[in-house]
């Protein structure tokens, strides 16, 4: 299979309109592509119809199957055997965040012209053309119908119509003053001691470590340790592992670190440290050493850009009231999801969800 061809239509049933819920505020972004074999050109691979999770929301059902996890997957790296659990999460996550989000523009009853769609497969076909592919033989060899391109373009033309209808110049200018850090620019520089724990763990052992930050506070506050030598002490964050004080330099709202971190760090005033926040990677006390503001931005020149901050912002509202109420049913991974490990390379664990911190607590990208 030409490998062009391969990426695009990898790319248009691969990646999510939603990424995971709780991450960065920036707008969903498509993975960059990456030279790894997808479903189509694994021998060996059977039962790609099956189905490995459903999502039930208003009335409607939809299944995940095990091609579309491979398919999502070809854009990463093979990950490594001890992370494989954690990826097929995630994988699964944002899948699971894209049928929601298609399942909730289907209910708001949004008309899309075929001529729209077909105007899009048309754009697809040339796309293919100027590689010397074309589009029968990519959806064959993919194993891609197409009814199911109409499907994809439909989903991404209903939202597009449903963002037009919500993004009035109010709405977005009201997005922009309740969202002044995420567009002026502005920087907070902090510091954290990170205690692990296991986000499915029980909620008397995350009251266990949770106890044991507000105890590590007190002596902070007691002046018994620095903030800086408590973090050395006891922080478990492997990139303080040199004795960085916890120290995280300077970032802003897009830097790309997780939403629950960086809420509470740009609401504190230099100097104060937090409670404990919790994160999927554990437990945090925060100390914002310095900030610098930023500028304001004009309104008009940077109205693309706000748009599309909106536009990300909107989705992730959505799907979080969706899942408030969605029957999700997960199965376990597939023992030959992934190729055999002794033809692994050796690469970084990827995320199949918006990106996020590489160590086990916010770091810098």
């Amino acid at each position: 299979m030409p490998r062009t061809a391969s990426l695009l239509l990898s790319a248009l049933f691969a990646l999510p309109a939603v990424q995971a819920v709780a991450q960065t505020q920036q707008p969903a972004q498509a993975p960059a592509p990456a030279p790894v074999t997808g479903a189509a050109g694994r021998s060996g691979l059977t039962g790609l119809t099956d189905v490995v999770a459903t999502v039930t929301s208003g009335g409607q059902t939809a299944s995940i199957t095990k091609g579309e996890v491979i398919t999502f997957l070809s854009h990463y790296p093979a990950p490594k055997p001890e992370d494989r659990e954690a990826v097929y999460r995630e994988t699964l996550e944002s899948l699971i965040n894209t049928k929601l989000l298609t399942q909730f523009l289907i209910r708001q009853k949004i008309v899309v012209p075929p001529e729209k769609i077909d105007a899009e497969i048309e754009r697809l076909k040339q796309q293919l053309k100027a590689d010397n592919q074309d589009l029968p033989t990519a959806l064959r060899q993919n194993n891609i119908s197409m009814e199911s391109i109409r499907e994809e373009y439909e989903n991404r033309i209903r939202w597009a119509q449903y963002l037009e209808a919500k993004a009035t110049d109010a709405a977005l200018r009201k997005f922009v003053a309740e969202n002044r850090d995420l567009f002026n620019g502005t920087q907070v520089r902090a510091s954290h001691i990170m205690l692990k724990a296991d986000p499915d763990a029980s909620e008397a052992d995350k009251e266990k470590i949770r106890q044991k930050l507000v105890a590590i506070k007190k002596e902070i506050d007691d002046k018994k340790l620095t903030f800086a030598q408590a973090a050395n002490k006891y922080s478990e964050d492997p990139a303080n592992e040199g004795g960085a004080g916890g120290d995280l330099d300077y970032f802003s709202l897009t830097t790309g670190l997780i939403e629950e971190f960086t809420n509470v760090a740009f609401k504190m005033r230099k100097g104060a440290i937090s409670d404990p926040v919790e994160t999927p990677y554990g437990y945090h006390l925060i100390m914002v050493t310095d900030r610098k503001e930023g500028k304001q931005i004009d309104f008009d020149q940077n109205k693309a850009v706000i748009l599309q901050a909106f536009g990300a912002d909107l989705q992730k509202n959505v799907v979080t009231a969706e899942r408030k109420t969605a029957k999700i049913d997960i199965k376990p991974i597939p023992r030959d999801l992934f190729p055999a490990a002794e033809t692994v390379p050796p690469a970084e664990t990827p995320k199949a969800a918006a990106p996020a911190p590489k160590a086990a607590a916010p770091a810098k990208p």
